[in-house]
């Protein structure tokens, strides 16, 4: 019963949403790819915020902490990855971005066309030159690249082994780097996708790796390790606090 509230304010906030943007939706339909594409992510954007507050406001508290709003600038933000609500969550940080996905968001319907006309990146089609270029141009373009090097969902507290072709990318092209850590979600809904009495979710975006840090690092290898523990450590951190809120 409670999945299925959670689905049907889900459904119906994003459906008025949709209804309300109809017509501007069709216009920014006929633009040029890259103006398209920069009006698709605003109304994805704006779509993620929606589900936020209406779709899932209601059921779960949604905690973003931001632990350096001093730094602005445009990069990759690599995210662990512990349910399908992950995509939604990147709403909280009001910014125009892209995800790198895994194949199948790109195919679901309504979700998948928005994706694809917002100029996301399926990393399982993509070449790894084109793919570096992509991210190379939308960077340019100010639009961050949001990245779950996991490339699934974990379900569970746990955190996956990273895949370093992003933080390759991020040292080629001398792009910060922000750790950005999801707690309180992985059964919101679960892999099975039930969503489940949840009292908090948070969002920690931690410190930039700036590219003059990128000499301490002798491989993407090497990178990605350092960036999987400093997540891995905040995550229990931030699963620790949960669960003391809950026995308080």
């Amino acid at each position: 019963m409670y999945s299925t509230l959670v689905y049907i304010a889900l459904a119906t906030s994003i459906t008025l949403y949709s209804v309300l943007l109809f017509i501007p939706y069709l216009f920014v339909l006929m633009l040029p790819p890259k103006k398209r594409g920069h009006y698709m992510r605003r109304i994805t954007l704006w779509l993620g915020k929606v589900a936020l507050n209406f779709g899932f406001g209601p059921f779960t508290r949604i905690k973003y902490i931001d632990t350096c709003p001093e730094h602005n600038e445009t990069g990759i933000y690599v995210c662990n990855h512990r349910s399908a609500t992950d995509a939604f969550l990147m709403a909280v940080f009001g910014k125009e971005a892209v995800q790198v996905v895994n194949g199948w968001p790109m195919k679901l319907p309504f979700f998948g066309f928005n994706a694809r006309m917002s100029e996301y990146i399926d990393s399982t089609r993509v070449p790894l030159e084109e793919y570096k270029d992509m991210v190379r141009d939308l960077t340019s373009r100010n639009v961050l690249v949001i990245a779950f090097p996991e490339e699934h969902r974990s379900g569970s507290n746990n955190i996956g082994c990273f895949h370093s072709c992003i933080f390759r990318f991020a040292m080629e092209l001398k792009l910060p780097v922000f750790p950005v850590c999801i707690a309180g979600n992985e059964n919101f809904p679960d892999k099975a996708f039930h969503f489940h009495k949840t009292r908090e979710i948070q969002i920690r975006r931690l410190a930039p790796i700036m590219p003059e840090q990128y000499k301490d690092f002798p491989s993407a290898y090497v990178f990605k390790k350092r960036v999987q523990k400093m997540i891995a450590d905040v995550c229990d951190e931030m699963d620790k606090q949960l669960k003391t809120d809950i026995i308080k």
